[in-house]
């Protein structure tokens, strides 16, 4: 797509499993827009208005934490159903307005959806911030269609007892493929980490987690300077392998003694591929925080390069996950503290 703004930008492009118009019609129907359009995990939308004409304008407020946050905006083009055209801002933070242009190309019963953002050049430091809450968005989009990719991933991990996180993904297959991105270094370090997987059970692992070889253009917060550039090693060893459906690797604990178990399980479905990951032996709730928003972080870019979509910026939605989990995590500890 074109860019003819002289500002930076963002850009999301997401496949979605529904015709176009059923999308683009998704955007301008404020009923349907509440569900995902500005809305976060533990906000809830309390004003929801779009005059879905030209010149028309549009304000979502949802109530996050007890404070009222607006995003409004004017439409500025409306041609059903490939493009839509609109000024947006937050003026909570911000008196500033910037364009988004959301494209659409129909692809029989699915379609190719393209958001581009214009970044206000005083805001350039937020564009990730700004391109993965717009992941999300249009993630959310998918989801209140129906679209079985987006339901089943944005789940969050799941705690299993004391001890054990486990995620599911539904992924693009075949399971050939999948298995590739778990066992091949120059495929697997485009969502996780280079370095070698002895394909045998018992056989050595040397991995090198080096985050810039996924996000190489983002600056990541000072704890994590390392391992997003020069990179960090781990040794571990093959507990599980059964080719292309299981791969079980050990993980290396922040102590002597604390290593635990990370177990890759793919399942066809269809056309699809059922992974279920599931990391255990687990040591403490700040580590199930810690697993829990790094596998949700990675396989969701796992998805994304399956699948051809954009995935967040790395370091952004890391921040925004581990927020997330640390309070869910939180909210678990006390429950389980009232109800002993």
């Amino acid at each position: 797509m074109k860019q003819d703004s002289a500002y930076p930008f963002v850009r999301v492009v997401r496949r979605i499993s529904f015709p176009a118009e059923r999308v683009f019609d998704a955007w301008l129907n404020p009923r349907l827009a509440s569900q995902w359009l500005f809305a976060t995990p533990t906000g809830k939308m309390v004003r929801a208005e779009a005059d879905a004409r030209v010149g028309g304008k549009f304000t979502y407020t949802e109530r996050r934490d007890g404070e009222d946050v607006e995003h409004t905006g004017e439409y500025l083009e409306i041609d059903r159903p490939r493009r839509l055209v609109f000024t947006f801002g937050v003026p909570k933070y911000s008196k500033d307005f910037t364009k988004v242009t959301v494209e659409i190309e129909p692809q029989g019963e699915s379609c190719v959806l393209t958001l581009t953002q214009d970044v206000h050049p005083d805001w350039v430091h937020f564009a990730p911030r700004s391109q993965d809450g717009w992941t999300t968005i249009v993630e959310g989009l998918a989801a209140s269609l129906g679209d079985r990719y987006a339901v089943v991933n944005r789940e969050p991990v799941q705690v299993i007892g004391k001890d054990e996180a486990r995620v599911v993904r539904l992924l693009p297959g075949p399971v050939e493929r999948v298995w590739a991105y778990l066992m091949e270094s120059d495929k697997r370090k485009t969502w996780f980490t280079d370095g070698t997987i002895e394909p045998r059970l018992g056989g050595d692992v040397h991995l090198h987690f080096r985050h810039a070889n996924i996000s190489p253009n983002e600056t990541p917060p000072e704890k994590y300077r390392t391992v997003h550039d020069p990179g960090v090693p781990m040794a571990g060893k093959v507990v599980a392998y059964e080719p292309p459906h299981r791969l079980g690797i050990t993980w290396e604990g922040e102590k002597p003694g604390e290593n635990s178990e990370v177990i890759f399980d793919l399942e066809p479905k269809g056309e699809d591929v059922q992974l279920t990951l599931t990391h255990r032996k687990l040591c403490s709730d700040a580590e199930r925080a810690d697993v829990s928003s790094g596998w949700h972080l990675h396989t969701a870019v796992l998805f994304a390069r399956l699948s051809g979509d954009t995935p967040s910026p790395l370091w952004a939605a890391h921040d925004r996950l581990e927020a997330f989990y640390k309070k869910r995590m939180n909210a678990a500890s006390a429950d389980a503290t009232t109800a002993s």
